[in-house]
Formats: structure tokens, C-alpha cells, sequence
């Protein structure tokens, strides 16, 4: 997806123009298009909706808002663009399109401030929009989403996901069945389905991932972080927000937080060797060696012992509970 790399969110803020108001020009328009190939969609505002189906070409419906615009659609063999044009070839002003595009495609939306819709594409799925929405249900091998200030819905399963928000919250309830990567300024992340390996950092927003079966790698600043999962390994890090992780250890685990709590719900027969250290906060542990104890540096080896948990704070409390 080089030209939407190169185009970032800087360029896809640019194609924000004024609309002037006319009236509305319906638009019904078909390509033929392979059924493995790409199409690249660019839009202005308005909305834009893309649905995968059975048959080998792309189709365009909607309705123009300025009457000397049109629907493009260039390239053949293995790539098809698709944007709406004015009559001497500029940008084009507010479209709604509904468009249909064969279901193994590889898919690429470029939109300024229009919402994005995307279903039934088994192909990759790469959708960027400078301001609005990003609306993805997924049947894809992979799906990246690039929003400046909408929210980020991604629905259904794909083997990978990226996902960069600026300003608008991350929700994803589809199942992610290798990795998920999630950059966020300022949304909170809600990983909600089951996820692979996790990479997710977040600036000022929460954190919450209900069941990781991967490796995990989560940095926060001011948000709290909730983990679930089995298998655990990994690091989790919040500056000033509290830890909540709760699943099985499956390696080394590294749990830290420098204002915040740290709590670890461990099922019973875990077998761990954990190191707290914790400056001025106090350590809770269901599993003996330091219960209710205050001190910089505690060790307390679970079961048999096992793989090694390290659990640091510098204020706050550290809490080792049994579910």
C-alpha cells in the first residue's frame, strides 16, 4: 500500500474542500475487474461503502452532490481506481457510494472526511480517513485502518490487523488469529475477541484486552491496562495507570507501573517464581511469602515454581491473587 503510505494522514487531510450545494446526480457504473486484483478507492466526503461479492467487476452506485462530477474508474488487468471527478479531471466534491467490488480483492480506501464501510472482502483490506469513521468487518487475511480523529470498528476475524487512531477510540470485537498491532494518541483500545500476539501502544486512553493467546506488549502512559489471557508472556507498562492481568503464565512476564497498581490474578495450581519490587506501596499475596508485607523487594515462588514474573512499582500497591 505504498501511495497510501506515502499520502499518510497529512495528504488524506488535504482532500477536505468546501461542497458547494446542488442538487444530487445518481450514478449507477460497472468495470470489469479481476477476481484477485486490486481496487483503489479515493473519495472527498460524503460516505462510501464497499461490500464484496461473486462477480468478477466493480459496480458504483449513489448519488454525486455537484451535477459536473463524475465516477472514474481507471486501470484493467490486475488494478482498478475508482474516484469521483469533476468535469476537467480535479477533485470532486461529496459523494455516497455504495460500491461492489469482487470479494477476493485486495482493497485500498482513501477518504477525506467521508466514513468508511467495509464488508465481505477475503482479501486485504487497507482503509485511511483524515476525519471520519473507519468501519471494517472483516473476512480478510489482513486489515490495517489509518483515522486522524474518527473511531476505529474493525468486526469479524483476519489473520493480522494494524490499526493507528490519533484521537478517536479503537474497538476491535473481531478475531485476530496471529497478531494485532494498535497504535493510539488519545482513544481508549478495547480488544475484545481473541487475539494472537498483541502489540498495542496507547498515549492517554485504557487499555482493556479480554483474551490474548500470544505474546503481549503493551505500553500505556496515563491509561489502565486490563489483560486476560492464557498463556501469558510479554511486558505491560503504564506510567501512571493501574494493571490488572489475569490468565495463565506461559513464559517470562514483566508487569510495570510507576504511579499505579499492579494486580495479578493467577488460576490455582500456577506454578511461578515472581520478583515485586514496589518503593513505597505494599504487597497483597494469596500465595504466601510477604502477605500484607511492605518493602522494596519481595520474592514469592508459586506452586513448584516456574516461569518468572517480574512485577514492578514505584507508589503503588502490588496484589498477587488467587481466582
Amino acid at each position: 500500500m505504498t501511495h497510501i503510505r506515502t499520502l499518510g494522514l497529512a495528504g488524506a487531510a488535504a482532500l477536505l474542500l468546501a461542497v458547494p450545494a446542488h442538487a444530487q446526480r445518481q450514478v449507477n457504473e460497472r468495470h470489469a475487474a479481476s477476481a484477485t486484483g486490486t481496487v483503489e478507492v479515493q473519495m472527498n466526503s460524503g460516505s462510501v461503502r464497499v461490500t464484496g461479492w461473486s462477480r468478477n467487476e466493480v459496480q458504483v452506485t449513489g448519488s454525486l452532490s455537484r451535477s459536473g462530477d463524475q465516477v472514474v474508474m481507471d486501470g484493467g488487468g490486475r488494478t482498478l481506481e475508482v474516484r469521483v471527478a469533476s468535469r476537467n479531471g480535479g477533485r470532486g466534491g461529496a459523494a455516497t457510494l455504495e460500491i461492489r467490488v469482487p470479494a477476493g480483492s485486495t482493497l485500498e480506501v482513501v477518504a477525506g472526511s467521508a466514513p468508511i464501510t467495509v464488508g465481505g472482502v477475503t482479501g486485504s483490506v487497507e482503509a485511511v480517513s483524515a476525519s471520519g469513521p473507519i468501519t471494517i468487518h472483516a473476512s480478510s487475511r489482513h486489515v490495517e485502518a489509518v483515522a486522524q480523529s474518527g473511531p476505529v470498528t474493525i468486526e469479524g476475524q483476519t489473520e493480522t490487523l494494524d490499526v493507528t487512531a490519533m484521537s478517536g477510540p479503537v474497538r476491535v470485537t473481531a478475531n485476530v488469529r496471529q497478531r494485532a498491532t494498535i497504535e493510539a494518541l488519545s482513544g481508549p483500545v478495547d480488544l475484545l475477541g481473541s487475539v494472537g500476539e498483541v502489540h498495542v501502544n496507547a498515549v492517554s486512553g485504557p487499555v482493556r484486552v479480554a483474551n490474548s493467546t500470544g505474546r503481549v506488549e503493551i505500553e500505556a502512559v496515563s491509561g489502565s491496562v486490563s489483560l486476560n489471557g492464557t498463556r501469558l508472556r510479554g511486558n505491560v507498562q503504564s506510567v501512571s495507570g493501574n494493571l490488572v492481568v489475569t490468565g495463565s503464565v506461559g513464559g517470562t512476564l514483566g508487569l510495570e507501573s510507576h504511579g499505579g497498581n499492579v494486580e495479578l490474578r493467577l488460576p490455582s495450581g500456577t506454578n511461578a517464581e515472581v520478583e515485586v519490587a514496589t518503593f513505597s506501596g505494599s504487597l497483597r499475596s494469596d500465595f504466601g511469602n510477604g502477605n500484607g508485607s511492605r518493602g522494596r523487594e519481595r520474592h514469592v515462588t508459586i506452586g513448584r515454581g516456574g516461569p518468572s514474573v517480574t512485577i514492578s512499582t514505584f507508589s503503588g500497591d502490588v496484589k498477587l491473587l488467587r481466582r
